[in-house]
């Protein structure tokens, strides 16, 4: 039975087409990587590098606050927030890449953590709080976990 709408072998396999490819779609931001460039953009390595440093800091300073008796509870939440870091830090240089998500959690805590008199720990989470609304950030963290990158809200030039 013929159809009059279909062409002939409409079905069927030919190997002389090319394969279907999705439509490019201008509004999506992706991030590509460059041959030769590093794996981690220098933000990712400056949020990652701030968790160790943060982490090293926060470790020391809980281990110092429990041994006073009074300290216990905040050294309890500065290692806590030592080891929330340093397991950050790990799986944002973890070679594969593995899916992670911007840990604003984190950042938070780092920021509380001023209650301990960790002042780095607030610059960090300041920082890094900062960075990852990034426009550069977001869109690799959607690449390395597979999602396309919501389109920006075009804004129009003041009159």
């Amino acid at each position: 039975m013929n159809d009059p709408q279909r062409p002939e072998g409409y079905t069927s396999y030919q190997p002389s087409q090319p394969p279907y490819q999705q439509p490019y779609q201008p509004y999506q931001l992706q991030y590509q990587q460059v041959p030769g460039a590093q794996e981690h953009p220098s933000e990712i390595m400056t949020i990652a590098i701030m968790a160790i440093i943060d982490a090293t800091i926060s470790g020391l300073l809980g281990l110092g606050l429990i041994f006073t008796i009074c300290g216990i509870p905040l050294g309890i939440y500065s290692i806590v927030v030592a080891v929330m870091a340093g397991t950050y830090a790990y799986k944002l240089l973890s070679r594969p890449l593995q899916p992670v998500q911007p840990n604003k959690t984190l950042a938070i805590m780092q920021i509380v953590n001023i209650i301990t008199g960790n002042i780095f720990s607030l610059v960090f989470g300041i920082v890094s709080l900062v960075l990852y609304d990034q426009l550069k950030v977001r869109a690799y963290f959607a690449y390395r976990n597979g999602q396309p990158v919501p389109p920006q809200q075009y804004q129009p030039p003041p009159f």
